[in-house]
């Protein structure tokens, strides 16, 4: 949240401390204040210009006061709202070098040269972890130039004018940005830079969408040192503190707040994991979740559900219907990644309390999605994702795409634009790996070799332990060169990620 919002941030957890006690359950922290969104920016005219200033700096979090990594001084940072054929102008600042002080000496914010495997094209000198860019998760633009270009590098203390060029038929709804400097993504998303993007369009004409009113959850994970700085993710067990069972699990930068809605309204969630590592499994107590949009994509037709898995990079929107009066917990319960379990916590409270309405009819059939599963193909592919020993054991035994670790002076897969190719992606080790590719969505059309019905198209799709899916993808309107990887981004930046270059 932002430092002006933060004053009413609950008081939950240790005064004075930066950290839970590991017999605290913050799963049963009691309802703060009412949930409050980013900041929105919107375009006008066809343009959105703007400035995103990454910088660490102190603002309330979940009760205390905590040193952060974070865009405009916002936790997440400010929503950009914009349309098809627009334009999307970012001036990306990075002053992360500007520090606090009194940082502890394993602070992730010190900057020092970046490790682990990998090499990014065009760099002359060794990588810093407060080097940064801008990733545009899930939008179709270009890969070139100053637009999705994530091999750019911009240091610290310097500045670059990022562009989008929107499509006018680009598909409408939530997105999100984050960096993506290999080597010190992690670190950098961890401590709360992250933000939404969200393309207006046909989805919000629909009958029963069509004003109805709207909420966005941003739901972030953090860790913080005893003197409320964020931990460094790669000081893990068994000699580090960062666990998962202790993190804050925050919405919109809040602890458990409150969200109210009254018998019979619909609403429109939009929901994003920006975490790092944590997938969720969404349940609201007493109520279902009527999911009408995936990473942007909106569904055929409406899909009632009664639970959600989200992993890391995922998205999704759901209608809600307030039922009986009453209080209810929007929830993520246990789930078991492979190795581990990720435990169950509350995430925020919905209160159903006012007059009741005449509940509308929710929305059936929604809009048409191209099914690429009878589509010619012009290649098929396989990939597998694998992973070694992992730290405080040696770094240089980590995380690899096809016995690969990621090169990004090298082409992994050359494709033509204007095809359609098959790939399979499987996982040869025993944790779940969200896999997420840059520039064109795909559609899932088997799991596990059984086929999958059409649904939506999608950008980011876990892949189970020992378990694989197929996809299909269609290459249009941009060549150039992007990337594929884990979007658990310590995987990521450790590695497994390989490199997509489209030829005209």
């Amino acid at each position: 949240m932002t430092l002006a919002a933060g004053a009413g941030v609950a008081a939950i957890g240790t005064a004075g401390r930066g950290m839970f006690l590991p017999w605290f359950d913050i799963s049963r922290a009691a309802a703060a204040e009412e949930l409050v969104e980013p900041e929105v920016r919107a375009s006008r005219d066809g343009l959105l210009d703007t400035v995103l200033t990454a910088r660490v700096m102190a603002l309330p979090l979940a009760g205390q006061t905590a040193t952060v990594s974070v865009y405009e001084g916002s936790f997440p940072g400010p929503t950009l709202r914009v349309r098809p054929g627009d334009a999307l102008r970012v001036n990306l600042v990075n002053t992360l070098d500007a520090l606090p002080s009194g940082l502890p000496q394993t602070s992730p914010f010190i900057c020092s040269p970046v490790t682990g495997p990998g090499h990014m094209p065009n760099s002359t000198e060794h990588a810093m972890t407060c080097d940064t860019n801008l990733h545009v998760h899930g939008l179709h633009v270009s890969p070139e130039g100053n637009s999705d270009n994530i091999f750019l590098t911009v240091k610290a203390g310097e500045s670059f004018q990022y562009e989008y060029q929107i499509p006018k038929n680009h598909p409408a709804g939530l997105y999100w940005y984050h960096p993506h400097r290999h080597g010190a993504v992690t670190n950098q998303v961890f401590g709360g830079m992250a933000g939404s993007i969200i393309i207006e369009g046909d989805i919000d004409a629909l009958p029963g969408i069509a004003g109805v009113p709207e909420r966005l959850l941003v739901l972030q994970a953090t860790h913080l040192y005893p003197d409320g700085s964020v931990t460094n993710i790669v000081d893990v067990p068994p000699t580090g503190p960062s666990m998962q069972k202790m993190y804050l699990r925050l919405v919109n930068g809040q602890l458990n707040p409150t969200m109210t809605i009254r018998p019979g309204e619909t609403q429109r969630w939009r929901i994003l994991n920006a975490t790092v590592n944590v997938t969720y499994l969404l349940q609201l107590d007493g109520h279902q979740l009527h999911q009408i949009a995936k990473d942007g994509n909106t569904l055929n037709e409406t899909w009632t559900r009664d639970k959600i898995t989200l992993g890391p990079g995922e998205r999704v929107e759901v209608l809600v219907q307030g039922g009986q009066a009453g209080t209810y917990a929007l929830r993520t319960l246990p789930f078991s990644t492979g190795l581990t379990t990720q435990k169950d916590a509350t995430l925020a409270t919905l209160v159903v309390d006012g007059d009741p309405m005449t509940a509308e009819p929710l929305p059936t059939t929604l809009l048409p999605v191209e099914d690429l599963s009878t589509a010619d193909i012009a290649a098929q592919r396989w990939f597998t994702f694998q992973n070694g020993t992992f730290p405080p054991l040696p770094a240089d035994t980590s995380f690899w795409v096809n016995n690969k670790a990621f090169d990004g002076t090298r082409d992994d897969a050359v494709v033509r634009l204007n095809t359609t190719e098959e790939w399979v992606i499987r996982n040869a080790s025993g944790t779940w790996h969200p896999f997420h590719i840059h520039i064109n969505d795909y559609q899932v059309v088997a799991l596990n070799g059984q086929p999958v019905p059409v649904r939506y198209h999608e950008d980011t799709t876990g892949i189970p332990p020992f378990g694989e899916f197929t996809m299909r993808t269609r290459f249009t309107d941009f060549p150039g060169r992007w990337v594929f990887h884990c979007h658990i981004l310590l995987h990521e930046d450790h590695g497994m990620m390989g490199t997509v270059k489209a030829l005209p």
